[in-house]
């Protein structure tokens, strides 16, 4: 038995109905386009109300690109999905590495993570712990419903964080250095050419 089905195994036999019914009506939900599109309303809206228009295109961008990434690298990869008794959800056909829930998510995170400037560094570790517990949260819902292998969630968290750490780092290459006259000292508008 290798490690993706030990661990599967285990979550089998230690799954809750109570536990299990929660985590299910999550992902059906999750699944629903009213849903998601419900989710993606209100990511606009706040945006618009915050005018952080940088970090949602930075959002955007990761998010789109960590889902498309992991469509793609599921047809090149081409491995099934757990089935029998170790899914709760065997109606799911599609390939299994890497999850692309783990990966959209991951980059998200990792995205604005990076693209907001926090106002404190206490400010940074809760947004950091918050971000990184959804994340994990949606991973291993992936792993408790049997939707995906360990290593598969675990790959879509590597790539995610990966694609929102490139996102936000081309953005912040991308964005035009603006010094205003109050940030440059004395010295500096002295100089020639400053």
């Amino acid at each position: 038995m290798g490690f993706d089905e030990g661990i599967m195994r285990a979550v089998s036999a230690g799954r809750a109905d109570a536990v299990t019914q929660v985590i299910q009506g999550i992902g059906n939900a999750g699944m629903r386009i009213e849903v998601l599109e419900v989710v993606a309303l209100a990511a606009v809206l706040a945006v618009v109300a915050t005018r952080s228009w940088r970090v949602g295109g930075i959002a955007a961008a990761s998010l789109l690109s960590g889902d498309l990434v992991a469509h793609w690298l599921k047809q090149v990869v081409r491995r099934p999905r757990p089935a029998g008794d170790l899914t709760l959800w065997p109606e799911i056909h599609s390939w299994a590495m890497p999850s692309t829930h783990a990966a959209a998510t991951s980059a998200l995170a990792m995205a604005v993570f990076l693209a907001v400037q926090w106002r404190s560094g206490r400010m940074r570790r809760a947004a950091g712990t918050a971000l990184a517990t959804a994340v994990v949260l949606v991973g291993g819902c992936m792993v408790y419903l049997g939707a995906h292998w360990p290593t598969d969630v675990l790959a879509g968290w590597l790539l995610g964080a990966g694609i929102g750490a490139a996102v936000a780092w081309t953005a912040g290459k991308l964005r035009p250095n603006r010094i205003s006259a109050n940030d440059l000292s004395s010295d500096a508008r002295d100089t020639p050419g400053v």
